[in-house]
């Protein structure tokens, strides 16, 4: 009975790492997607990106032909920024959600990123 308990909570453990595996593919490619939607855009284009949390302060967002920028604030790299939204949201589902809200931006975004 002990060793079945084991046995299934190693099977979590792959699982989870798996899960792991899987949201560092994601966050790979939403990162290039989104340094491609940067590029794209004109020095005076910029796209506010709602909902998106990097740490316990609320601050506006925005993405910038130069990364990502806060008004008052020097503009951060997309990657590092992203991984900050990402450890902040600390655990797999919340990570998971914070992809698909700055997947939905991507989708929401008036340029060709195809």
């Amino acid at each position: 009975m002990v060793f079945e308990a084991v046995k299934r909570v190693n099977e979590l453990v792959k699982r989870m790492s798996l899960l792991e595996e899987n949201i560092a593919v994601e966050t790979q490619f939403i990162k290039e997607l989104y340094a491609k939607a940067s590029k794209s855009m004109s020095e005076s284009q910029h796209y506010f990106l709602n909902g998106i949390q990097a740490s316990p302060v609320a601050k506006s967002y925005l993405l910038t032909k130069r990364g990502i920028e806060v008004v008052g604030e020097e503009a951060i790299p997309i990657s590092t920024f992203i991984d900050e939204v990402l450890n902040f949201a600390n655990y797999p589902k919340k990570k998971i959600e914070v992809l698909m809200v700055l997947a939905k931006h991507l989708e929401a975004m008036p340029m060709n990123l195809s």
